[in-house]
């Protein structure tokens, strides 16, 4: 990749973002919220990421053998993966028959019929993670909120208010499960938290094609350097079982994302890559021998990325790129101050000045 294209993709992460809709988007303005989360509900390519999550999390699991917490415990199960897989191809059913309802305008139909193939997909996560599909799935959708708090406009406040509402949800449903043990509940809190990451993506479907491509090209090259920055940071040659299988999960997605984006299913190679950085992130904080407080160890590694990046600019001089490494220095002071009073809004910030940085160096040291 040249590197005008790669200071094109950074400009795109770190000082603009895309210019909204034109006519080509799927939701209309006047739909409504409500009408536009119905419609998120049945997006073809928003419940397909969904479904592609879980069966990279059950590779993940399956690649090497390692241990898991969750319901494929020691030895992995492959009849359980395979009772998983059934599941999923139930929900895209669901969601088939969904969009069909949404098309011949039965929304309740419509809302209903995607609570079913959610609630399916659940239970296959369930089935490969056990408690931990919720656990990992909650700290995702806290990433999902810190972004869009920091560039929350308008248009997006009543979906945030949403994704809030979606979480509380699905903690209240978790604190039922705890009690009960029973499993439709922990069913039902991690279907809580697969809409608000269906949720967050709205915005994704107002972009014009020529920006999407670019955005989702963008995404894969940011879900590369988390990967590699997660490689890197989180006690090399000691992962433990459990961040070796996220991080395959992860690599999983990103190959998936790949093949979405040379499918030309550009929407839904973004969900899956923006998937990338946040799972990369739960490989960080899954490590033993993090603080008691992550906050200082992500304030170390941002630290870390942005003098390897001053010392990448220093050897290749690049005024652009420096512009955009002073924005991540400010990025990053924000989140040092908001340390103390929401810690994990920082923890999120700060890995995101990190992968960002990180993105830098590796722009300038292309040849």
């Amino acid at each position: 990749m040249r590197k005008p294209t790669i200071n094109t993709l950074l400009a795109l992460a770190l000082v603009g973002g895309l210019a909204a809709c034109d006519d080509s988007s799927v939701l209309g303005p006047d739909d409504g919220i409500e009408g536009t989360i119905v419609q998120l509900m049945v997006d073809e390519d928003l419940t397909e990421a969904l479904i592609i999550d879980v069966e990279a999390a059950i590779a993940g699991v399956l690649d090497v053998g390692v241990p898991s917490s969750g319901a494929l415990t020691a030895v992995p199960n492959p009849d359980a993966a395979d009772q998983a897989r059934a599941l999923l191809e139930q929900a895209r059913e669901k969601f088939r028959q969904a969009r069909q309802a949404w098309i011949g305008g039965d929304t309740p139909r419509a809302a209903q019929l995607a609570l079913e193939g959610r609630l399916l997909v659940a239970e296959a996560m369930v089935l490969v993670l056990g408690e931990e599909a919720y656990v990992q799935l909650l700290e995702r959708v806290d990433q999902i909120i810190t972004w869009l708090e920091e560039q929350v406009d308008e248009e997006a406040s009543e979906l945030l208010s949403r994704i809030r509402q979606l979480k509380t949800e699905a903690e209240g449903f978790y604190a039922d499960y705890q009690g009960s043990q029973a499993v439709a509940d922990l069913h039902a809190a991690v279907e809580r938290l697969l809409l608000a990451v269906q949720i967050a993506h709205r915005e994704r479907v107002h972009h014009r094609r020529q920006q999407i491509v670019r955005h989702a090209q963008h995404s894969i090259f940011m879900a590369n350097m988390a990967l590699m920055l997660a490689a890197e940071v989180a006690t090399p040659g000691e992962f433990t079982s459990e961040q070796q299988r996220v991080l395959r999960h992860a690599v999983h997605l990103r190959n998936d994302a790949v093949l979405a984006l040379e499918a030309g299913r550009y929407r839904l190679s973004l969900a899956l890559s923006r998937a990338v950085v946040n799972l990369s992130l739960v490989v960080v904080i899954l490590d033993p021998d993090l603080p008691e407080n992550p906050v200082v160890s992500l304030t170390e590694i941002s630290n870390t990325a942005i003098a390897d990046a001053e010392a990448a600019l220093a050897a290749s001089p690049d005024e652009f790129l420096s512009l955009l490494l002073e924005h991540v220095k400010l990025v990053q002071l924000r989140a040092i101050q908001i340390s103390d009073t929401q810690p994990r809004r920082a923890v999120h910030i700060l890995w995101y000045v990190a992968v960002s940085a990180r993105a830098i160096t590796e722009a300038a040291t292309v040849a």
